[in-house]
């Protein structure tokens, strides 16, 4: 199962996820996006950055609760940026509330990270020749893995502190007892679920996950005494924070040339990417995927910004030193026997490389033929067109993602529709100037013989109806006979004033009226000589009756209604067709 989903029915065609991809994980099929989990770090941006909110990771909160209804031990290790959360009014709440969900014991990963810190300063003090890269951040250790493989000599085989006081915990309370990390960063949930974690963690929260935790169970944290973590390290608080790694582990003394300390994916990258050319030779590099350190990760909460958290963090932690820490002071009895030791496993994809003819096929179908087509704007998430068609051609992007070419594409359909119809279009602005028209329009009108671009209306045709148009904001629909010109057009004449123009559709309907005319003469003509032969039967029909004595007015009347009739029905034919 994929540690980063994302929902079908949310995402939206927006790549905000693309753009915003450090190493460009997502794949796009039929407008939806998804994680290329084989490429995939971690970072959680995408989950972050998705204004629709259709990324997510897999939550264990019910893992947890089982944990809880079946009675379990519940020991949670709680990562030390919890001081700077703003999830509640004090961090000391979030401890009363875990206690009140019925778990045994909470305790800060700080203890690990101890154990960690003192293994990281063996290894300095015994290092080889070469580069040491501490190893605490489950996103700088899969950029290793996956993008930089050659660097894994460089990562020594220590366990991060999440996996370190899991063990530690299970030592002290039994291999049975349920350890749960609860943190900031997504990651973790990997990083639990790979080999070293598997065995020493059984579940990972986030702090929003935790949250809804609390409100499942229907706790309230505000309701709480305060109560603070059993055990606490105070000397290791800046853990979370850049550097802290380095401090912990006594190495700060030596920050030079030879020690850098870098946060950020980004920055991360190209000083892999610098290390592995050989344009660095430090002794130590500390890496954090997070700007800032840990407190800044993607799953913590954004009501407050890194410099408040930062403060937050100093503030709380000479809090926590006044009120004894809890167990009051460090851990003096002997610890168990915890083995740090870790395999760092290169897990890169090998990616197919699609020849530069076909990527520029790729590039040709979206327009781009020479490199002055290539406009590189990002639109699509990628950095540049070239980026882009080689995703095309390793079937994680689509044409459709490139948005000049959408818009072009777009252009070009309502021009071709425009250039094919039948119906003559003339656009004029609010002083009725002719602005564009058709070839259709050019035919009906002989507009070009007559350059009628930027030329009056009113000279080429009747511009009563644009102008009774454009004043009065509402639509037309008229039938009209150009004078000087053989033809007679229906008009539709519409006002758009968000452009400031008027838009005249017309259709040729000459030779329909035309045969309508020539239908109605006919029709009056036989009329003309049906009343001539009925008078006639008239006359002789009254001659017999004479002879015969017979009356003849109701054979009249009855003639002169049938001749009636005849007549309305053709004046009414004739107004229709007026």
């Amino acid at each position: 199962m994929s540690t980063i989903v994302t929902s079908k029915a949310q995402c939206r065609d927006c790549y905000k996820c693309i753009r915003n991809c450090p190493v460009k994980a997502i794949g796009l099929k039929d407008g939806q996006a998804w994680v290329v989990e084989e490429k995939c770090i971690l970072c959680g941006n995408c989950i972050v950055v998705c204004p629709q909110q259709a990324k997510a990771t897999a939550s264990e909160q019910a893992v947890v609760e089982k944990f809880l209804a079946d009675g379990e031990r519940v020991v949670v290790s709680l990562a030390p940026s919890y001081l700077a959360t703003a999830f509640f009014s004090s961090p000391w709440k979030l401890v009363a509330a875990l206690k009140a969900l019925g778990v045994f014991r909470v305790e800060e990963t700080l203890l690990g990270a101890k154990l960690v810190a003192a293994e990281y300063g063996r290894v300095f003090r015994e290092r080889r020749p070469g580069t040491m890269i501490t190893s605490c951040c489950p996103v700088a250790v899969q950029i290793i893995e996956k993008y930089y493989p050659n660097l894994l000599p460089n990562l020594p085989g220590v366990v991060s502190p999440m996996v370190a006081h899991g063990r530690l915990i299970k030592a002290r309370w039994g291999q049975d007892t349920k350890v749960v990390f609860v943190g900031p960063c997504f990651a973790k949930k990997s990083e639990r679920a790979a080999t070293e974690g598997a065995s020493a963690i059984d579940a990972v929260l986030t702090f929003e996950e935790l949250k809804t935790l609390f409100t499942a169970q229907q706790i309230n944290p505000e309701g709480l005494a305060d109560q603070l973590p059993a055990e606490s390290v105070s000397r290791l608080r800046t853990f979370p924070l850049k550097q802290g790694t380095l401090k912990a582990a006594g190495i700060d003394d030596h920050l030079s040339a030879d020690v850098i300390s870098v946060c950020g994916v980004q920055e991360c990258m190209e000083t892999f990417a610098a290390l592995k050319k050989g344009e660095i030779r430090p002794q130590v590099i500390e890496a954090l995927a997070c700007r800032g350190g840990c407190i800044n990760g993607p799953a913590m909460d954004q009501n407050l910004t890194l410099p408040a958290r930062r403060a937050r963090l100093f503030a709380l932690a000479a809090v926590v030193t006044e009120r004894g820490e809890g167990g009051k002071g460090e851990v003096k009895k002997p610890e168990p026997a915890v083995d740090l030791q870790r395999r760092h496993t290169a897990t890169g994809f090998r990616e197919v490389e699609p020849t530069e003819e076909e990527i520029r096929k790729v590039l040709a179908l979206t327009g781009k033929v020479t490199p002055a087509d290539e406009t590189n704007c990002g639109g699509c998430g990628y950095g540049s067109c070239w980026e882009k068609a080689k995703a095309v051609c390793l079937g994680l992007a689509e044409l459709e993602m490139c948005i000049p070419y959408m818009k072009n594409k777009a252009q070009s359909l309502s021009n071709a529709v425009v250039e094919i119809t039948d119906n003559g279009i003339i656009v004029v602005d609010r002083n009725l100037i002719v602005q564009e028209y058709n070839p259709a329009a050019d035919r009906m009108f002989n507009l070009e013989k007559r350059k009628a671009k930027g030329q009056p209306l009113d000279q080429l045709i009747s511009a009563a109806n644009f102008r009774r148009v454009w004043k009065t904001q509402k639509p037309c629909t008229c039938q009209k006979k150009e004078r000087g010109l053989n033809l007679i057009t229906r008009q539709t004449i519409y006002p758009m004033a968000k452009y400031g123009v008027v838009i005249g559709i017309f259709t040729d309907i000459t030779t329909e009226e035309n045969r309508r005319t020539e239908v109605f003469n006919m029709r009056q003509a036989a009329l003309t000589r049906a009343s001539r032969v009925i008078s006639e039967q008239m006359r002789i029909a009254q001659e017999i009756a004479g002879l015969l004595g017979e009356s003849t007015s109701e054979t009249k009347a009855t003639l002169l209604e049938l001749i009636q009739i005849m007549q309305e029905q053709e004046g009414n034919d004739h107004d229709t067709q007026n």
